[in-house]
């Protein structure tokens, strides 16, 4: 089988990362709420209704177990508001500010994908 890598790159400060777990309670879409309302400094329930952006229970499909596997190859971007928000199969999410620039590198190191 051969391997390749996935680079993802951006040119926005990252101002939060954090990391989804299967086991745990929360949802990757709960997981990221609190991490948009963390880096917006304001109360989740103030934050616009995330399905404006992006399907909550299509997000939360992609990123949960299957058969018990979590699928690691995944990889979503998307923008609510100012932030982008990257999230990744292996549980990590970063969201990074579009109003504060830098030189473009990769969100996230590369993964091996089959």
């Amino acid at each position: 089988m051969n391997q390749r890598s996935v680079n993802v790159y951006c040119d926005c400060i990252s101002v939060i990362d954090t990391e989804y777990r299967l086991n745990n309670d929360e949802s990757p879409t709960e997981v990221i709420i609190e991490a948009l309302a963390k880096a917006a400094e304001i109360d989740p329930v103030d934050l616009p209704p995330l399905y404006e952006f992006v399907d909550p229970d299509a997000l939360d499909r992609l990123f949960g177990a299957h058969d018990g596997v979590p699928r690691v190859d995944a990889l979503l971007v998307f923008q609510v508001d100012t932030w982008n928000v990257f999230v990744r199969g292996d549980g990590r999410i970063r969201i990074c500010d579009d109003t504060q620039l830098c030189d473009p590198g990769p969100v996230f190191e590369p993964t091996a994908v089959g």
